[in-house]
């Protein structure tokens, strides 16, 4: 904790180290005193004077507290705070449009069949919008929700449904889009670009060198020569059809653990929320990771659709292809080795020790395979019992600035790989609010169409430094976990 709060005074005073007296001990002058004080208060410029002494008592020096670990959990907490500013702004603008719609819904008047509900403002709820009780499925619903029997039409009416589903997409389009396409556990180490290109290529890249001694001629340094790589951009879909009737039951169970009446949640959220974006983060993880793309040939409606995987080229599949293709600006890491739990751990530094130098003192995270990473945290507990793992499954590798970020979707490949985020690429499409989303009526069935433009890989070959397991050994674990998959039917 310490040395977090050490980072960050350093930061703000502007400094790398503190005054030193005649004993060696760190001290504050009077102006950072003061703006300690004027930024954090008496209360906290007494603490860290306190707490400065104290971490000094044993001989070591302040700055010491500022390690590698905590460099690195800073930096994590500084993307995750500005993930959630992000959010908070959001939400706050759509608060805004929310309050504003309510204004102006709130003084037009009610229809001679819809019946105005008037909001309890104790209860604090978020009102999307006003509920027209004469439908069929609206009165259905609030009967049962209070345990009163409803004896009217059973049946639902599609444009009825069609009636409340059209409120609820118009108001809530850009939200249920961001859902559809929102952050997957990859993409957390992903730098996004967003374009409505159906490829993007890099245009540029670090020159190799520009320092060298004066000579009163014109002698030029500093050529870049850089193996840019084409990432494709793929258009995909979601073809939902559900039968509300189906799940009215379920509906209300949902209602009631979320302490809301039916009028206040329709049916649509139930169907999106609870049905539709958790399968569909599933499966975009893995097709991220090892889709392989493949042409539909679907020339009809009501044709077999396309498996989630044959929806894109995912970024293992792509360093797979660069690794046939024996692409030499890839660093092929342990080339031709087999990962083994006596020699993992040594294997692991070994191929840190192959990343280029450049790339060494940068922030980095091994983007493994799940599987590869509990092996590594057990042959290291195996190693060293006593040594307390302070980030619990937060692994780093001992003398580096790398970390394991174990993806789900790579679960099973056998591969790892180290690059920058900048490197490590996502595309998506560049206005969200033109993200084509329909919901129609289909006798009684509601169809749900999705649709949008994403993509995955890497800016630079030079930049990779990739291990893909040998063909045997990727062919053997896939027939196991195929083995595997076959006795559990």
């Amino acid at each position: 904790m310490f040395g977090k709060v050490m980072s960050v005074v350093l930061a703000f005073l502007g400094i790398s180290a503190f005054a030193k007296d005649k004993e060696g001990k760190s001290f504050l002058l009077p102006e950072q005193e003061k703006m300690l004080r004027d930024k954090y208060g008496e209360k906290f410029l007494e603490s860290f004077k306190k707490d400065l002494q104290d971490f000094e008592k044993d001989g070591k020096a302040a700055e010491a507290a500022v390690t590698d670990e905590v460099t690195v959990l800073l930096e994590a907490e500084k993307e995750s705070n500005a993930r959630l500013l992000e959010r908070i702004k959001t939400l706050q603008d759509h608060e805004k449009q929310l309050n504003a719609t309510i204004e102006r819904l709130s003084k037009d008047a009610a229809s001679d069949e819809g019946v105005a509900i008037e909001t309890d403002k104790s209860k604090d709820m978020d009102q999307k919008f006003r509920p027209d009780m004469s439908l069929s499925h609206n009165r259905w619903l609030d009967a049962a929700f209070k345990g009163a029997a409803y004896s009217g039409d059973t049946t639902v009416d599609t444009q009825e449904l069609k009636k409340e589903f059209g409120k609820y997409v118009s108001s809530e389009r850009l939200q249920i889009m961001k859902e559809l396409v929102g952050t997957t556990d990859s993409i957390r180490y992903m730098s996004t670009i967003i374009t409505d290109k159906t490829e993007v290529r890099a245009a540029q890249a670090a020159i190799d060198s520009v320092l060298q001694q004066f000579v009163p001629f014109w002698t030029p340094k500093g050529k870049s020569s850089f193996t840019p790589l084409t990432i494709k951009n793929y258009k995909c879909k979601v073809n939902v059809q559900v039968k509300p009737s189906d799940i009215m039951e379920d509906v209300l169970g949902y209602l009631y653990d979320e302490k809301l009446e039916p009028k206040d949640m329709p049916v649509v959220r139930y169907v999106l929320y609870q049905l539709i974006f958790p399968k569909l983060a599933e499966e975009r993880e893995q097709a991220l990771a090892v889709g392989e793309f493949k042409e539909s040939n679907v020339t009809q409606d009501g044709g077999t659709a396309g498996a989630a995987l044959e929806c894109m080229n995912g970024y293992v599949t792509q360093l797979r292809q660069l690794k046939e293709d024996e692409d030499e600006d890839v660093t092929w890491l342990l080339d031709g080795e087999t990962l083994s739990d006596t020699t993992l751990l040594e294997q692991i530094d070994r191929a840190v020790d192959q990343v280029k130098p450049v790339y060494r003192n940068k922030v980095m995270f091994i983007h493994a395979d799940p599987d590869i990473v509990t092996r590594y945290g057990r042959a290291y507990r195996a190693k060293y019992p006593y040594t307390k793992n302070e980030d619990g499954e937060k692994l780093k590798v001992d003398f580096s600035r790398f970390s394991f970020a174990p993806l789900e979707g790579m679960r099973g490949t056998g591969v790892f790989f180290i690059t920058p985020k900048e490197n490590f690429k996502h595309l998506m499409s560049r206005n969200p609010q033109q993200t084509s989303i329909v919901m129609e009526t289909n006798h009684y069935n509601v169809d749900i169409m999705a649709e949008w433009w994403e993509g995955t890989g890497f800016w630079l070959a030079d930049a990779i430094f990739a291990y893909i397991p040998p063909a045997k050994e990727e062919e053997d674990g896939n027939e196991s976990e195929t083995g595997s998959q076959g006795d559990g039917l």
